[in-house]
């Protein structure tokens, strides 16, 4: 409250005066009185109360989220040069990070995506990066990604079993973005085939998306892992070869100047 010259309060949001309170007590001390003299003659006061009731509690939804995104993250395969792969530093003139940048901004704007992507070809073509870009921009929106190493998931299964299992699954089964990264490189057994399909089939069950980069081609996924796997990723992903030469090359100019400073 505000008080103008005539002493009667006014609303500090909109100015209007208060009005006389009739309904106080006669039996109230005459300081409660006093204090209860006026009252205002808006809404302004509950307006801004909700207001703020609605502030609060998108803030704190907010944090659940960066919760959320935060406990996939830990227990993601990212390091440094993952996290640090954005479409802002990308080349944008290939054809697969601009189908990557569409995807990633309809993931956002419908709040999911209709199915995944399966990015093949040689080794260092650009496959992982694109995949960090979505993940990131996914991530920098509130969403929940998890990023698998199938090797390191199956030394993970060896030591834990049955519990590290479970618990996996149901991370694949309620993240937002499943993405496993170089599928097929790892040792091929009966072991690590049904443990890739009970990764897979969980996602393709739960019915959300995926993206699985791999030096496979389907038919070469299909032959190495066989019919149940790759009936599952082309039943779930779009697949994109990613051609070119490897962009994996050391720079040796940039060492020279490192030597020569």
């Amino acid at each position: 409250m505000e008080i103008v010259g005539n002493k009667v309060p006014v609303c500090k949001y909109c100015g209007k005066e208060y009005v006389e309170n009739e309904n106080i007590p006669k039996d109230f001390p005459e300081f409660i009185k006093q204090a209860m003299r006026y009252k205002p003659a808006c809404n302004c006061e509950e307006q801004e109360e909700e207001k703020r009731k609605i502030e609060l509690e998108k803030a704190r939804q907010r944090e659940c989220i960066k919760g959320k995104v935060k406990r996939y993250k830990d227990i993601s395969v990212m390091d440094n040069k993952f996290l640090n792969s954005t479409f802002k530093n990308a080349e944008m003139t290939a054809k697969h990070m601009q189908i990557s940048k569409k995807y990633a901004d309809g993931f956002i704007k419908h709040g999911t995506a209709e199915g995944g992507i399966l990015f093949y070809g040689g080794v260092g073509t650009g496959k992982t990066f694109a995949s960090a870009c979505i993940c990131n921009h996914l991530m920098e929106n509130g969403k929940t990604v998890l990023v698998m190493n199938l090797g390191l998931y199956f030394i993970k299964l060896r030591r834990e079993w049955a519990e590290a299992e479970n618990d996996v699954l149901n991370y694949v089964k309620t993240c937002d973005l499943l993405v496993i990264d170089d599928l097929g490189t790892e040792n091929v057994s009966e072991f690590t085939i049904e443990k890739t399909f009970n990764l897979i089939d969980t996602r393709y069950r739960a019915e959300k998306p995926m993206i699985i980069t791999t030096n496979l081609t389907p038919e070469e996924i299909n032959k190495r892992l066989g019919e149940r796997i790759a009936d599952r990723i082309a039943g779930s992903c779009l697949e994109f070869e990613i051609k070119g030469e490897s962009k994996r090359k050391f720079d040796k100019r940039k060492f020279a100047q490192w030597l020569s400073a």
